[in-house]
């Protein structure tokens, strides 16, 4: 600190600099403190921030290698604990997954000891082994549009000579409507998915191919299954009928 020399009567002694010395003091003390807690604040945020990332996360790994294809139950994973950032996290299947990935199929093959990605397991395509096949088809000739996933139809398909019931009592999986298609897109604005066999799905697309397809709405009733194909020529001459389960 910068000092100043007096001299009086002969005696020289030494006094403080008056130029705010104390408000320099106090100044620079302000400042240290600011520093120091600014400082502390860092530390616990990033302690904090590294707590987030480490130890709390536990994610699915495979217990033996899983291949391409195969369907997946809860004893092909145990859980791992990792350090990722937020966003690969978000990739990867977590601990509390496992039980909703039982009964899933592996779209590629996984090592064993390796993370299990979101996209390495897909839902089955249908309950049963059954496929999933979507039908493009104007709402009229499908209830209006009348449909919802969980309900059940038949497809019928008007041939030359004979209507047959090519599928009786499909599952519906999906329902997806739109205003108009697009380039590229099918006309039809309702597409509706059902589960069928690898036999019914040839039928379908031969039906579809045609294009005189229609769809009833079945969810409650009796199964056509069995049902013979009716002749064109006969629905003319055949008149009204009676159902026998009406009332």
């Amino acid at each position: 600190m910068a000092s100043t020399a007096v001299a009086d009567h002969g005696v020289t002694s030494v006094a403080p600099a008056s130029f705010g010395g104390r408000r320099l003091r106090g100044r620079l003390s302000r400042g240290h403190v600011v520093m120091l807690v600014a400082g502390v604040v860092g530390v616990v945020l990033s302690f904090a921030a590294l707590r987030e990332h480490q130890g709390n996360t536990r994610v699915l790994v495979t217990t033996h290698e899983i291949h391409a294809g195969e369907t997946v139950d809860a004893t092909d994973f145990r859980t791992e604990v990792v350090t990722m950032s937020s966003g690969t996290l978000d990739t990867v299947a977590r601990a509390g997954d496992r039980a909703r990935l039982s009964g899933r199929i592996a779209t590629t093959t996984i090592g064993a000891g390796e993370l299990v990605t979101r996209r390495a397991l897909r839902p089955r395509a249908a309950r049963h082994g059954r496929r999933a096949m979507s039908i493009p088809i104007d709402p009229a000739r499908a209830v209006g549009g009348r449909l919802a996933a969980g309900d059940r139809v038949d497809v019928l398909f008007a041939g030359d000579r004979a209507v047959s019931i090519i599928v009786a009592d499909a599952p519906v999986l999906a329902v997806d409507a739109r205003d108009h298609g697009g380039i590229g897109e099918s006309a039809s604005p309702l597409t509706v998915t059902i589960a069928v066999t690898a036999r019914q799905s040839q039928l379908v697309a031969a039906a579809v191919a045609d294009g005189n397809i229609s769809l009833a709405r079945t969810t409650g009733a009796v199964s056509a299954q069995g049902t013979e194909p009716q002749p064109l020529d006969r629905v003319g001459a055949a008149g009204p009928t009676t159902d026998p389960t009406a009332r």
